[in-house]
């Protein structure tokens, strides 16, 4: 990576985690002591409600996360096959980076970005710029009701880390219900090590755990605990798929 790449992701970064976004931060005590994230706190269930009234910090936010998950769709599809897949159901795709850089590294199938409303908006004006607006489409929903049909791939880019196991069984549910018995459900996000120790791989983990639990009440997971959660969403956890050089894995599950 040239260095002026690297110093406009750096300063994407630095927007993200030092700005309005992080308020949240403020409330680690509190946070800490309650379990609880400083939205549920003011009355809010939904941590990602407020930009849809913000777009400064909308667009804080995606330009932060696409610079990420640019990395991580090419990690991701030369890791995993997706070209077995007729049709991918991104969900929780934000605005298409993640599946927009999958389906330009795989020419078969097609694909859905699924999000809220307001942010698949913004994600079909940029599936249009990144040239894939043939092969892929955004629809806007709520995936704690329902999610489109007709996939018979379910990716999920760090979605359920954001949530409790409650609401992540929630997410997954909707998935299943929408899922024939062939299809593949694929969690991207990294797996908590069974032991926390000095490197940087553990660190970055506990880091990125906390993280969750201060900004949304969500949670790192390790590997017993995707297979729980799995296991009460109606699915069986069939492989863990690493994507060097990243840390993130393709989490697989079926239909049980």
């Amino acid at each position: 990576m040239s260095p002026l790449r690297r110093a406009r992701l750096d300063a994407r970064a630095a927007r993200l985690f030092g700005g309005p976004a992080q308020d949240a931060w403020t409330g680690l005590l509190d946070t800490v002591r309650s379990g609880e994230p400083t939205c549920r706190r003011e009355g809010r269930t939904d941590p990602f409600a407020g930009m849809a009234s913000d777009p400064e910090r909308a667009a804080v936010f995606d330009e932060a996360m696409a610079d990420w998950t640019k990395q991580v769709a090419v990690a991701a599809a030369a890791a995993y096959d997706f070209s077995r897949f007729r049709a991918i159901v991104d969900v929780g795709g934000g605005n298409g980076t993640l599946l927009a850089g999958i389906l330009a590294k795989t020419p078969g199938p097609r694909g859905i970005v699924f999000d809220q409303p307001h942010v698949a908006a913004r994600a079909q004006a940029r599936l249009a710029e990144l040239g894939v607006a043939d092969r892929c489409t955004a629809v806007g929903g709520d995936f704690f009701k329902e999610v489109p049909q007709g996939g018979d791939a379910y990716v999920l880019k760090h979605v359920i880390h954001d949530w409790d196991d409650a609401r992540a069984v929630e997410i997954l549910g909707s998935c299943r219900r929408a899922m024939s018995a062939e299809a593949k459900l694929l969690i991207i996000e990294g797996v908590y090590p069974p032991r926390i120790d000095q490197s940087p791989a553990s660190q970055g983990a506990a880091a990125n755990d906390v993280n969750m639990l201060v900004c949304t009440g969500g949670r790192q997971r390790s590997e017993p605990e995707f297979r729980a959660l799995y296991d009460d969403a109606g699915f069986t956890l069939t492989q863990i798929v690493p994507t060097p050089p990243l840390q993130t894995r393709v989490i697989e599950g079926v239909p049980r």
